[in-house]
């Protein structure tokens, strides 16, 4: 009898924990907003741009638009110069389509040289490809698909380079990679397992998201993967001798809203060139 008791203790601890753990992965962590700092540095570093991405959002029924409100306000306190969006704004904006809320959200972000943005696949799919571009620009971002544009910064250039999205858009990211040309390059797109192809490019750093960091970290369990994020997943991972790749985990959820160990993040970059 002592045994059964003691075993039917350890199944109510278990259950207990068990189910803290669910509503803490359900309930908690989607809310939470961390923000992690990194600072980069290459040559004689006189200049510094402060680079703060934002990526995979997925607005919708479980991200709505006061949650986006609240991202605006807490990205705006920390006085970027420039803000990156790596694509997926809607989860699905055939049934969320609030297009000119997150338009008006989104126009309240400030930095000192611009905003700049890229495509994800959601934002091809639910109907979003009619109204991502228009939405964006209205909202004061630049949206870059294979295109490459520079700014000057204590007279040196800052070259920032997009790549359409791999899985449904048309992605031609090395001739984007090939035509950076600034003291810093800084090359963007969604989908980070691409990026392996990218030796010898003059990318000095690659800014993806799409992965969502796998959502949830347990150990033994995978997380959730998606396509073209199996191999590069979270953090920072290196390309070659000059070329580092960075995978955000994002902001919203996908397949089933819930985070544990990955919350939803701002990724602030102080780079020194």
């Amino acid at each position: 009898m002592k045994i059964v008791k003691r075993l039917l203790k350890i199944f109510a601890v278990v259950f207990v924990v068990g189910c803290l753990c669910i509503g803490y992965a359900f309930l908690v962590e989607p809310e939470r907003l961390v923000v992690n700092e990194y600072t980069l540095q290459k040559n004689d570093q006189l200049s510094s741009m402060k680079v703060v991405q934002l990526s995979d959002t997925h607005v919708g029924t479980h991200y709505d638009i006061k949650q986006l409100d609240k991202l605006v306000e807490k990205t705006n306190r920390l006085e970027p110069d420039l803000i990156i969006f790596t694509g997926d704004l809607f989860d699905n904006y055939s049934q969320y389509p609030k297009k000119d809320e997150v338009q008006e959200s989104l126009s309240r972000l400030q930095a000192t040289y611009g905003k700049i943005a890229v495509w994800g696949n959601r934002d091809y799919g639910g109907g979003a490809e009619r109204i991502y571009q228009d939405l964006m620009e209205n909202a004061g971002f630049i949206v870059l698909s294979n295109e490459v544009m520079s700014m000057e910064i204590d007279s040196k250039v800052f070259s920032i380079g997009g790549v359409d999205d791999f899985l449904l858009g048309d992605p031609q990211m090395k001739r984007t990679a090939n035509q950076l040309n600034g003291d810093y390059n800084l090359l963007l797109m969604h989908e980070p397992d691409e990026a392996e192809t990218l030796v010898n490019t003059p990318a000095d750093l690659i800014l993806t998201g799409h992965s969502h960091g796998g959502q949830i970290r347990l150990p033994i369990i995978p997380g959730i993967r998606t396509e073209l994020a199996q191999r590069y997943v979270d953090g920072f991972y290196t390309i070659d001798e000059e070329t580092q790749l960075f995978v955000n985990t994002g902001i919203g959820t996908t397949k089933i809203h819930a985070r544990f160990m990955v919350p939803p993040e701002i990724d602030v970059f102080e780079i020194k060139f």
